[in-house]
């Protein structure tokens, strides 16, 4: 009789960045894809996250992919979430992973095709920030697996490295500790970025960046002491730019009922009765 096969006990966490609608090109040709105008030119970077995501995945036995984040433009209801999972299908997972497909997918715009879900992949559809795509990302595998998670990978931007594992993970707020024993990271940069947050250096590339991005990666250095004042994102600035972002308006509770939510260990409370967070000084179950 063969031993039973281990629980998984690593969550590999893809942070979304945009939405692909489907398409030939299978993702590679930009007009298939929803960004802002700031992210022209970083789509082939989504893509390397994706195939990072599942080559951490297939290097690791234990281990389950979860594509994060909600419906964030107005121009249609299909999630980040959702679109990197159809374009990891799309690609046949760009042959990294042969297990058995378990169930379907289909993108929620006209005319996008249903692609086979891996069994070892979760779909969470509704983090609108950093932060939550790391909670929500652990109570899907908590939902998943019946456990929380011994070890968690991020797949991001490098430049995003102190905010998502520093900050987010860090003690004073999602708390996975210990945090150099538990949490990884793996950083891959988009093209044309200001030298000071990781791009070339030289004169010649630097006057490439779009003054739309040199804003928006300001932006997001600026919010870094935001987080830093406000480690759980509940404050009218961070919650405020979540509510923002929320034009398909999708629930922002952690837990689906109080049942659920009891048999997680996890405390939480409401924040403004429309989002939820963890309380304050409350234990993490994660560290159990």
């Amino acid at each position: 009789m063969s031993a039973p096969t281990p629980l998984p006990d690593h969550l590999v966490i893809v942070c979304g960045h945009g939405i692909w609608l489907g398409g030939p090109a299978l993702g590679r040709n930009e007009s298939e894809w929803l960004i802002e105008g700031y992210k022209a030119g970083e789509t082939p970077t989504f893509i390397e996250h994706i195939k990072a995501g599942i080559k951490a995945v297939a290097d690791d036995e234990r281990a389950v992919l979860a594509f994060s984040g909600g419906p964030t433009l107005s121009e249609t209801p299909l999630s980040e979430a959702r679109s990197y999972a159809n374009l990891a299908a799309a690609n046949d997972y760009f042959g990294l992973l042969t297990h058995e497909m378990t169930t379907t997918i289909t993108a929620a715009v006209a005319g996008a095709a249903a692609h086979p879900l891996h069994d070892r992949i979760l779909v969470e559809e509704q983090a609108l920030d950093s932060y939550y795509n790391i909670l929500f990302s652990l109570v899907a595998f908590w939902r998943r697996v019946g456990a929380w998670p011994a070890r968690v990978t991020i797949v991001s931007h490098a430049f995003k490295r102190s905010r998502l594992v520093d900050d987010h993970c860090g003690s004073g707020a999602i708390a996975i500790l210990p945090l150099d024993q538990r949490v990884s990271f793996i950083g891959i940069n988009p093209p044309n970025l200001p030298a000071e947050f990781g791009g070339a250096s030289s004169a010649a590339s630097t006057a490439v960046v779009s003054e739309d991005k040199s804003k928006a990666m300001q932006g997001a250095h600026d919010v870094l002491g935001h987080w830093a004042t406000d480690p759980h994102g509940v404050g009218h600035l961070l919650a405020g730019k979540r509510r923002a972002r929320n034009p398909w308006k999708c629930d922002q509770r952690l837990f689906v009922n109080d049942t659920e939510r009891q048999r997680s260990g996890l405390l939480t409370r409401l924040v403004g009765g429309d989002m939820e967070a963890i309380a304050e000084g409350s234990p993490r179950p994660w560290n159990n």
